[in-house]
């Protein structure tokens, strides 16, 4: 297992500090996903539990690096949600029980949190007294994936630490070496991944790939037919979310279209139904139906037990007469 190109700087940056015993006890992660933070994290606890570390790598030889090596390390810890939606005081009352008792190494204790914004505001209030005063030796790693301030008080006491995914041409020269599947386009998948190169990975070599290209055959079609009704089936059937995405993606290249940005185009394999939107629908119409599609997928994703079928037809006939489709 190596470490991903673009997170060797990021690496060397947090494990010279540990050696020159200038460590703030708890740093805070703002990035995106799909780039391979949890990897990161995994590397730097292996330095930091490695019995015999050579210089700003572990050994990979001693007992603290073959249990790490296993996911069985006592002294690394990961918070896991028992609700996948929240981090509960629970949770917290959890963690702090390992954290204040002996490494079982003899070496560090590391405490990994990810998703911050599924702290609720009882369990940032139990974390914040033990971020305060941690036992010695203690690590923490915390991960905030939507790079927003919503807890000031967690932030002021770790040290914030900015990863960005890596420049598109870096990532898309990572993508050729990586990648068996030679006809699909790298830096559309990196587009639509906002520039992550992992998840664009993930995406080229999946089916996935075919079917955004199915499901942009049936919108042009039912575009051209004025009947929206028709992509419903395709839809509905799977990653409804993803596809409003797809959607989305689509009518922002339409505006950039209008406004000859034609360089920053997402869909580059879509010209043509790309030139028939700029070509049918003022840039106005397009920004309403963006929002519009934005707010159907928050309420597909927010609210328990919805009908999907219902509130996509919904949103097609909403979209029809924003369109002005309706015959």
């Amino acid at each position: 297992m190596k470490l991903y190109p673009w997170l060797i700087k990021p690496y060397n940056n947090i494990v010279r500090q540990h050696q020159i015993k200038k460590a703030h006890h708890a740093i805070l992660i703002q990035t995106q996903r799909g780039i391979g933070i949890s990897l990161l994290i995994w590397f730097i606890s292996k330095w930091l539990l490695c019995l015999k570390p050579i210089e700003m790598n572990s050994c990979n030889q001693c007992y603290g690096c073959k249990l790490m090596s296993s996911n069985n390390h006592p002294d690394w810890h990961k918070l896991i949600s028992e609700k996948s939606n929240i981090f509960s005081i629970e949770d917290i009352r959890v963690i702090n029980e390992k954290i204040f008792k002996c490494s079982q190494q003899g070496r560090c204790k590391i405490i990994i949190l990810s998703d911050t914004e599924k702290l609720t505001e009882s369990a940032i209030n139990a974390f914040l007294k033990t971020l305060e005063e941690p036992p010695k030796n203690t690590w923490f790693f915390l991960v905030n994936y939507k790079n927003t301030n919503l807890h000031s008080t967690l932030n002021s006491r770790c040290l914030i630490y900015k990863i960005f995914a890596p420049k598109e041409k870096d990532s898309l020269h990572w993508l050729e070496s990586e990648i068996i599947k030679k006809n699909r386009s790298h830096l559309i998948a990196l587009r639509i991944h906002q520039g992550s190169p992992l998840s664009a990975k993930k995406f080229i070599n999946s089916n996935i790939w075919i079917d955004r290209k199915n499901f942009y055959n049936d919108l042009f079609s039912a575009l051209k037919n004025k009947n929206l009704l028709r992509i419903l089936p395709s839809l509905k059937e799977k990653n409804s979310t993803a596809k409003i995405d797809w959607i989305c993606f689509l009518l922002f290249d339409s505006i950039k279209f209008n406004f000859n940005e034609k360089n920053h185009l997402i869909n580059l394999d879509q010209i043509e139904l790309i030139q028939f939107l700029s070509n049918n629908y003022s840039n106005v119409v397009l920004d309403i139906s963006i929002r519009r599609w934005m707010h159907c997928k928050y309420r597909l994703s927010t609210i328990p037990g919805i009908n999907y079928e219902l509130l996509l037809l919904e949103q097609l006939l909403i979209w029809e007469k924003i369109l002005d489709l309706i015959l």
